[in-house]
């Protein structure tokens, strides 16, 4: 089994990608309806909900983190306020609205967006760090805290979360990665060092998923129309 690194629990870093510009969707995807809300405050509140202790709620019935005190108890980690990595202002604002770190940046590609948030000042303190995009908004906590729980036992290893074996995001990648992440060049994310023999694939944990939606992104009208079906069944 791997050890732990360091002392105590290790540092988990969040890392909200929320530069596309969503081609394929045609316009910011990440702010558009889903259920009353834009579809990025789905993950949003998921993370404020796993992180924080409740108070309130704001514009979009987001909950809102109370004392910015992050829970060092919960998944076997200590996790880091997350940190949304966004070009566009509306992001922002929304960011802000959860009590969330915002970095703002005009670079064109989705390797800017990763090198941006490593080296950032809190990225220096992280073991590891967890990769979301904006727009997977039926993630739940449960699996978020499995996958937590996973980089807790085994902090020198890649988690993955997944459904009945196939690898989907989000991924936590160990502190040993990020050179390699902070490396990557073009419109390329984590997934090109996941598949180039860079890692091993024994060096890859898949980690089960509550349910097989929560993997489900959305880049099309389709999307939207197949995430909202699932929020009609759960929530009527």
């Amino acid at each position: 089994m791997a050890e732990k690194m360091g002392e105590g629990e290790p540092i988990l870093g969040i890392v909200l990608m929320c530069s596309g510009w969503s081609r394929r969707f045609g316009r910011n995807k990440l702010m558009e309806e889903l259920g009353g809300k834009p579809m990025s405050a789905y993950i949003f509140q998921t993370l404020s909900s796993l992180l924080f202790s409740q108070a309130g709620s704001g514009a979009h019935s987001e909950a809102v983190g109370s004392g910015l005190s992050p829970s060092r108890e919960r998944g076997g980690v200590s996790f880091d306020i997350p940190l949304v990595v966004t070009r566009f202002p509306e992001l922002r604002r929304l960011a802000e609205r959860f009590c969330f770190r915002v970095i703002m940046h005009n670079d064109p590609e989705q390797s800017d967006t990763i090198r941006h948030a490593l080296s950032s000042g809190p990225a220096s303190r992280w073991d590891g760090a967890m990769f979301l995009a904006g727009d997977q908004p039926m993630l739940s906590e449960r699996s978020l805290l499995r996958l937590a729980s996973s980089f807790s036992l085994f902090p020198d290893k890649v988690s993955r979360l997944s459904f009945n074996g196939e690898a989907g995001n989000p991924v936590i990648f160990p502190k040993k990665y990020f050179p390699e992440l902070k490396n990557l060049t073009g419109d390329h994310g984590g997934g090109v060092i996941l598949k180039n023999g860079l890692i091993r694939p024994e060096e890859i944990l898949l980690v089960q998923a509550e349910r097989e939606f929560e993997l489900w992104d959305v880049d099309t009208e389709d999307g939207i129309r197949r995430i909202e079906q699932v929020l009609r069944l759960r929530y009527g």
